[in-house]
Order: structure tokens, then sequence, then C-alpha cells
């Protein structure tokens, strides 16, 4: 067996190591500062320079779906530092939230503009937002956000299409882990997350839509909105953790 020479070797590794560096020297800084409400955004900030680094490239007119991501993960980013930055005014995060929601899910069906497009994609954006929706609301801190992207990237290796699929999931969950001596969770740090979670297992379906694709795209989803609850019900320490491996495996 010939082994690959080291660059190329490195390169799946170099975007999650870059992801979780970013969002813990940008935990570690907020914390210096004495801003624990923003340390979390550095999960954020280690989003987008990863997919970035991973796909090398930051295009403002994609021709593949991957190529929408690094642009997604800097504007998701963006919005989760208004987010947190309006925090005092509790009514502005659902609406924030909402929009950019909804702009997500616009981006990734393509980016339709004239009423005919719109109304061909009106069905993928709406899910789309939607499935962003879900995981903002269950995403309630790094741990839940690295464990469900590290079962994505599971199952994206092993089942997903060709492409960067599998890496880009992986950079996701380095980035969350980032944010955890952070100590500093909401909506904002969450909301780069959830709209990465959501792209992520919509991304082969919308490319492929086989069957496996499906399955990889809910595993993730039941982990985090089945898991808790079959966790509590085993009990004891490992009962969280079989819960999510019982939810997110029998997908």
């Amino acid at each position: 067996m010939t082994l690959p020479p080291l660059p190329e070797a490195l390169a799946p590794w170099a975007g999650p190591v870059v992801a979780a560096l970013l969002a813990l020297a940008w935990a570690g800084l907020a914390r210096l500062r004495r801003r624990p409400d923003l340390a979390g955004l550095g999960a954020g900030l280690g989003l987008a320079a990863g997919w970035l680094l991973t796909l090398g490239q930051l295009t403002g007119s994609p021709r593949q779906l991957p190529e929408r991501l690094p642009a997604l993960a800097l504007a998701a980013g963006l919005l989760g530092l208004l987010l947190a930055l309006a925090g005092r005014r509790g009514w502005v995060t659902g609406p924030l939230a909402g929009l950019g929601l909804l702009g997500a899910g616009w981006w990734l069906a393509g980016g339709p503009l004239t009423p005919a497009d719109l109304g061909r994609a009106g069905v993928p954006l709406l899910a789309l937002a939607a499935l962003g929706a879900a995981a903002l609301l269950a995403l309630r801190g790094p741990v839940p956000a690295a464990a469900a992207l590290a079962l994505l990237a599971a199952g994206l290796w092993l089942y997903g299409p060709p492409g960067p699929w599998w890496a880009l999931a992986l950079v996701a969950a380095a980035a969350a882990l980032g944010a955890l001596p952070g100590g500093g969770w909401g909506p904002a740090p969450a909301l780069p997350l959830a709209i990465g979670l959501a792209a992520l297992a919509a991304g082969p379906v919308l490319a492929r839509g086989g069957g496996t694709d499906w399955l990889v795209a809910a595993a993730p989803f039941a982990a985090l909105w089945i898991g808790p609850g079959l966790g509590a019900r085993i009990g004891g320490r490992s009962g969280t953790p079989l819960g999510w491996a019982i939810a997110g495996g029998s997908r």
C-alpha cells in the first residue's frame, strides 16, 4: 500500500483543526475580555474558516451546492453576532433568527429571484428553513451540537455521495467542540451550527435523494429530539449516550 504524500494525507483534517483552534481562541479571548456572552460565537467563525479551507474557494455565483456553504457560514456567523449584540432586546431574537433561517433556505435552494423560480423552489426553501429551525431549537449546547454533527459526519462518510460532505460535517463538529470552554451559549452561537447542520443533512438529499441519504439526514435530528427522552428512561451515567446512540443509529 502506498501512503499519500503528507500534505494530501493531512488535507481532510486541516479544516477541522483550524475550525477548532479558531473557536477555542475566540472563546479564550472573550473570557479574557469578560464577555462570556460572546464566547460561543467562535463556533461560527471556526465553521466559516474551516469550510473555506476545506473547499478552497469563496464564490458569489456557485455552480454546485457545496460551493454555497462558505458564504452561508459567513452570513450565519454575522447574523449570530447581531443576535448576541441584540441579546438584551429579547423580542428581536426570534424575528432575526427566522429571517436568517429563511435566507439560508433561499440561498441553499438556488437563490431564486423570479416568481416562477420562487414557485419551483418554494417547497425546498421552506423545508430547509424548517430543518434549520428544528436544529436551532435542539442545539442547547456545544456538546449536543458536536455529537449531532459527528453522527452526521459518520453517516456521510459511510453512505454519503462522493464529495466533501463528510469532511464539511467534521469541520462543523470541530467548531462546536472548540466553543466548549467558552461557557456562553444561546441562539446566537447555535444559529450558524444549526444552519450548517441543516445544510449538510439536506445537501445529499437535494443532490442525489437516495433512501440512504434520507436516513443519514434523519439520524442527527432523531438523536437530538428523541435521544434525551430515551436517555432519561434508561437512566444512569450511560443513559444519555445510549439514548443518543439508539435514536440516531436506529434511523
